[in-house]
């Protein structure tokens, strides 16, 4: 479904990117300061015709049941960036390795998303959909490894954490939280889960069609993980 190209340090598009998604993470083997997870790799994530199609289909979607709604639905079906957290189970985007084709690992991430596209797996409000973040470091701290029960420990390669920069059609949007009836009534296309209650910044989001998702760069930290559930 998607392809994707890596991205030099000198290129413009890889210092947007590091601005934006620059982190920090906690130690797992300590109870100290955050420290910085710094940008091993960029990748650009190349979209077929048919996958633009599909992500503009939606927008149009939006646009025509939205007919005297939201503004922000009628001008652009209510897109905003979000970002979405996974592992790499692979040797994609690593120093020396210059392939940039995806695997068939079951426990990598990012290679289930380029193959088969998002996953609608979180379960919210009786909906199922795919939950996505305001900020890198959100996104990064949303990463759940593997429990022991599910795979052999001692068989599961090492983990990377990577986050997925993302041009998102939110359209709709519902917050179950305000118990808003008027809202259900009329239909929406993604959920409120969690909102900061200073700035009213969506925090989390969970897109209801994951074709309303379209992946555009991922950033691969130098974070190694294993066995554990970081």
């Amino acid at each position: 479904m998607f392809a994707v190209v890596q991205l030099h340090r000198e290129d413009s598009s890889w210092k947007i990117i590091e601005r934006i998604c620059e982190t920090k993470y906690m130690n797992p083997q300590t109870t100290e300061t955050n420290e910085a997870a710094h940008i091993e790799c960029v990748l650009k994530v190349l979209t077929t015709p048919q996958t633009l199609a599909s992500f503009e289909e939606c927008r149009e979607r939006v646009r025509n049941i939205a007919e005297n709604m939201q503004p922000r639905c009628i001008a652009d079906g209510n897109e905003v960036m979000r970002f979405y957290g996974t592992t790499i189970a692979c040797s994609l985007g690593l120093v020396n390795y210059s392939s940039t084709l995806s695997c068939t690992l079951e426990q990598c991430g990012l290679c289930q998303i380029l193959k088969h596209g998002f996953n609608a797996n979180q379960e919210f409000h009786g909906e199922r959909g795919v939950l996505t973040t305001a900020t890198s470091d959100q996104a990064f701290d949303s990463i759940i490894l593997f429990e022991s029960t599910e795979y052999d420990q001692e068989a599961l390669p090492i983990l990377r954490k990577c986050v997925i920069v993302c041009r998102v059609i939110a359209g709709r949007v519902h917050n179950p939280l305000q118990e808003i009836q008027e809202e259900t009534d009329l239909g929406f296309d993604s959920l409120i889960k969690k909102i900061n209650r200073d700035s009213s910044d969506i925090e989390e989001l969970c897109i209801l069609n994951p074709r309303a998702i379209l992946p555009c760069f991922v950033v691969i930290y130098n974070a190694m993980l294993r066995r554990s559930n970081f």
